[in-house]
């Protein structure tokens, strides 16, 4: 979660933020379009995205009043990994054409069996890791190539000799 300090007329209000699913679901009803896509977002559809990301009871047009600096820091906070989790590979959901919509994400969920409470208020690309994490755990153990079985056969081979003080 991310704070931030704004003046209300006369009073100073502390905006709490949170790049979560549920935020992304908010702004996804609302533009009906999708905002995990290499697409660039315009200012005007930012601004409505932070808005979702403010904490429930809080108003969402104290974004209006927020400093250019204050943005550049919100707009960071959705870049950050939040993880030190890595991969070898870059995967990107279980068929090649999803776009990660809220749904799609939801519907991963679901089928890997996380709970919907509390990971849809994580950040965002905390939750992305554990779907990955949780997909590469459930994936059946690579089989051998040919060379690798062979090489294995060879070496049991090898150690069976040893022991039994055989040569062929």
């Amino acid at each position: 979660m991310l704070e931030f300090k704004v003046h209300d007329g006369d009073n100073e209000v502390v905006l709490q933020f949170e790049h979560s699913l549920l935020a992304l679901s908010k702004w996804e009803a609302n533009s009906k379009k999708a905002f995990l896509t290499l697409q660039g977002k315009t200012p005007a559809e930012l601004l409505d995205y932070f808005r979702c990301m403010i904490a429930p009871g809080q108003d969402p047009d104290l974004v209006y009043r927020m400093s250019p600096d204050q943005l550049d820091k919100l707009e960071k906070y959705i870049s950050d990994t939040q993880t030190a989790t890595t991969f070898m590979k870059e995967a990107t959901g279980k068929r090649s054409g999803d776009i990660a919509t809220s749904e799609v994400i939801y519907g991963w969920l679901v089928g890997l069996k996380i709970p919907f409470h509390p990971v849809e208020t994580w950040h965002l690309n905390r939750v992305m890791v554990l779907v990955r994490v949780v997909q590469a755990n459930n994936e059946p153990p690579k089989k051998p190539t040919r060379e690798e079985a062979l090489n294995d056969w060879q070496r049991v081979n090898e150690a069976n000799r040893k022991f039994f003080g055989s040569e062929g």
